[in-house]
């Protein structure tokens, strides 16, 4: 199950490339297209959930935290100390 929830993660992030690559290029009219947007984004929220309820509690906290401003700012003063020393 686990493995399920990490490919439906996976896949919610491809009605976001849809909406950036291909939406605008479609041959139909604008009112459809801002129609096609928003389903497009509730469909990726839906399986994003859905794959984060699969793989469990863990999982999407270390997601979350990748997310993080802080766990950023830390992560870059350690690769910065680390970069001093050699």
């Amino acid at each position: 199950m686990q493995k399920l929830g990490l490919v439906l993660i996976i896949v919610s992030f491809l009605p976001w490339l849809a909406i950036a690559l291909i939406v605008p290029f479609l041959p139909i009219s604008v009112a459809q297209k801002a129609l096609l947007v928003p389903a497009l984004l509730v469909f990726a929220e839906v399986i994003f959930w859905l794959g984060a309820l699969l793989v469990g509690k863990e999982v999407v906290q270390k997601y979350r935290r990748y997310f993080n401003l802080r766990y950023w700012k830390i992560r870059l003063k350690k690769f910065r100390r680390t970069k001093r020393k050699s």
